[in-house]
């Protein structure tokens, strides 16, 4: 071994014997951070060279952050950290700390050359480091001062108030101030912070009476409910295909599936009729994945051999009639808000058609959240497109002018599925396609070229529109009297609208904004009978989807539709866009809201179909819109 791999090797067990023995009383004692210098330590790096973390004798200050080449929350902050490690070229060295110890050294040196990383990135594979800062999240942050004291522990920033939500613009620079206020000599206010991020990283010991194993209880579950994303190619963060995957994202599992944030689902089981591809989790799988953390994750053994997911690749409904994609690939920023950027697409069929089904095919699944499919006869989505010096234009909300009609959407999770019994949305000839895509930046720049499949019914378009439920066709309800004061967390409002003709109901798309908190639609039928369509209790704006029931409802004439909705303008909703709380009201903005419900019906009689979408589009034209301010934003845009 050459001489100087001796003295590196000596240096980090000397170090770390040290560091241990500085701080054993202290954590005996239960000081979680004790105020005492902290000793140097050498760990090795990803580029394969040792580096000492806080050196004597230099007037460094020292950052170090748990990153993870799994957790999406810590990819997100890479350009952020970027952007820190240069703020302070010669005052500050900044560190990436991983201390899994089932991440390789290559792995995580191509993770981090992938996201760009400018500064080190070191591995705490003995955890010998985080034995003395005690992390609890990643990402989580840890200032160390030129006198090697601790002076700050915590969050980046305010990005994040809870797993899931992410603020649309930061408010609060935790760390950035941090580092600012240390190396000026001044006092850190706040001096921690609560981070929010994925689980640190711990070690399990299976219970040998272990009762619950991943085998037998709970590889079902995951194949069953997770793996549809959580699988090689998908827009997961990571992969829940194996044994130890589960174990390393175990302690998340149980509290993002306890929370109702995984699998994304909206609907509450039960309270309505069932809708097709639920992926709600009872309470019992509940329990058994709470159970197996508990019990220390227990292998068990595997009885035969685990099904394959059906695979990504390729059409799933087969070769599309026709295939449409973005003009031009789209970039996407490694960090920042959410967009909504829509893309028109020119549909070139030579007559009339009628689309079952569509299948998206993201061209980006890091980045790609949720797409919504308008379609325009106008061309009005083409001169939005020309005014914009980028490819697409921006919009929140809506695409910016009124639908022609839709053809539907697609969200993480979502398989394709045709409508059933030679049903079909129109397209009319010469129309265009626009596609609203919902990105959400990945810790790196990105790109993405989507394309969307289209399969017609493959019977003439002007037959079906004479047969009995054939053609599917929108409308909606809304209400436009927005005006949500600061504070208020039980906002409420209603719409109703009245069936004039005999219509079936196929499925239907609720839509609030960040402010939303739930939303209840119901049916009264002419004798009086109450029907819930749906309900939802936990409104969540990132996995908004279209709900199909698994049967047509039939809803006559004289039926009324009833939809309340319910916001939350305080200071605990945690995707509430502005700190402190303001007045919102109705709008496309980002920091307005909505109330929207679309509702996809078919007929027995066509020309009911028509008549009831025309109706509804006049009883909407006539519901009163509050006139609200113009208040001009960043982008030059009125809210």
């Amino acid at each position: 071994m050459a001489t100087r791999q001796i003295f590196l090797l000596l240096a980090f067990c000397s170090s770390t014997f040290f560091l241990q023995r500085i701080f054993a009383t202290a954590n005996d004692e239960g000081v979680h951070l004790p105020h005492r210098p902290i000793a140097p330590i050498t760990l090795p790096g990803v580029d394969g060279e040792m580096h000492t973390i806080g050196r004597g004798g230099e007037p460094v200050v020292t950052v170090l952050v748990y990153v993870s080449t799994t957790c999406p929350v810590a990819n997100s902050y890479t350009t952020e950290l970027n952007r820190l490690s240069r703020q302070w070229p010669k005052a500050v060295q900044l560190y990436g700390i991983v201390a899994d110890p089932k991440v390789a050294r290559d792995e995580a040196a191509e993770h981090f050359k992938k996201f760009d990383a400018e500064f080190p990135v070191l591995l705490d594979a003995a955890g010998v480091l985080a034995g003395v800062l005690q992390p609890t999240h990643v990402p989580e942050c840890f200032v160390i001062g030129k006198n090697r004291k601790l002076a700050y522990r915590g969050a980046i920033d305010n990005a994040y108030e809870s797993i899931g939500r992410r603020r649309v613009a930061v408010e609060r620079h935790y760390l950035r101030d941090a580092i600012e206020a240390t190396v000026d000599g001044e006092p850190v206010d706040p001096a921690s912070t609560q981070p929010v991020g994925c689980y640190f990283p711990k070690p399990l010991t299976p219970s040998p009476d272990a009762t619950v194993t991943y085998y037998q209880d709970v590889a079902p579950i995951l194949d069953a409910r997770c793996r549809n994303c959580h699988r090689p190619g998908q827009v997961a963060p990571f992969e829940l295909t194996n044994y130890q995957q589960a174990v390393t994202h175990a302690a998340m599992m149980v509290e993002v599936t306890g929370r109702r944030l995984m699998p994304p689902w909206m609907p509450t089981p039960g309270a309505q009729p069932p809708l097709v591809g639920e992926r709600w989790l009872s309470k019992a799988e509940l329990k058994t994945l709470e159970q197996w953390f508990e019990q220390g994750c227990a292998e068990g053994e595997l009885v035969g051999k685990r099904p394959e997911p059906e695979s990504s690749d390729g059409w799933q409904l087969g070769e599309p009639d026709l295939v449409l994609q973005m003009p031009e690939s789209f970039a996407i920023p490694a960090d920042g808000p959410d967009i909504l950027q829509n893309f028109v697409l020119p549909v070139d069929i030579a007559e009339d058609k009628m689309v079952a089904a569509i299948e998206f095919h993201p061209g980006n699944r890091r980045v790609v959240h949720h797409a919504v499919l308008f379609l325009d006869d106008s061309g009005q989505a083409r001169r939005l497109d020309a005014e914009s010096d980028e490819p697409g234009y921006a919009n929140f909300g809506g695409p910016g002018f009124v639908p022609s009609g839709s053809l539907g959407g697609w969200s993480v999770g979502n398989t394709p599925r045709r409508l059933p019994d030679d049903m079909g949305r129109y397209l009319k000839r010469g129309s265009d396609l626009v596609v609203q895509v919902h990105y959400h930046p990945s810790g790196k720049p990105e790109v993405d070229q989507s394309e969307i499949g289209l399969y017609f019914v493959d019977r003439p378009t002007e037959v079906l529109l004479t047969e009995p439920s054939k053609l599917v066709g929108s409308i909606w309800m809304a209400n436009y009297e927005m005006d949500i004061p600061p504070g208020e967390a039980d906002y409420r409002r209603t719409t109703h609208y009245t069936l004039p003709r005999d219509v079936q109901l196929v499925g239907l798309v609720p839509h609030m904004h960040l402010l939303g908190k739930s939303m209840r639609v119901t049916a009264t039928y002419p004798d009086g009978r109450q029907q819930t369509l749906i309900e939802v209790l936990q409104w969540d704006f990132n996995w908004q989807d279209e709900y199909y029931y698994q049967e047509p409802i039939s809803l006559p004439a004289g039926t009324q539709l009833h939809v309340e909705a319910v916001f939350d303008n305080s200071a605990d909703n945690p995707s509430n866009p502005n700190s402190p709380p303001q007045r919102v009201t109705w709008g496309e903005g980002t920091t307005d809201e909505m109330l929207f419900c679309f509702f996809l019906l078919t007929a027995p009689k066509t020309e009911d179909l028509i008549h009831t979408i025309y109706h509804n589009l006049g009883y909407d034209a006539q519901q009163p819109r509050r006139p609200v301010e113009v208040v001009p934003t960043d982008s030059g845009r009125s809210r």
